[in-house]
């Protein structure tokens, strides 16, 4: 029949990590690049993104 597939389905899955140090590399790596973008992003910007995630939020709760 057209709807039914007769081969089998393929999977493929990411490589899991088993190396512990590859694995808290990569949690080092993004620390640091959050801590970069916290400290190097200006107040003002910080404003404006608070600021607009509140209008949104307001529209949110307006259209509920």
């Amino acid at each position: 029949m057209p709807w039914r597939q007769e081969d089998e389905v393929r999977v493929q899955c990411y490589p899991s990590g088993k190396s512990i140090l590859l694995r808290v590399a990569g949690y080092v790596l993004i620390g640091v690049g959050a801590l970069l973008i916290l400290l190097c992003v200006p107040g003002w910007a910080w404003l404006a993104i608070i600021g607009a995630a509140l209008i949104l939020l307001g529209v949110l709760l307006i259209r509920k």
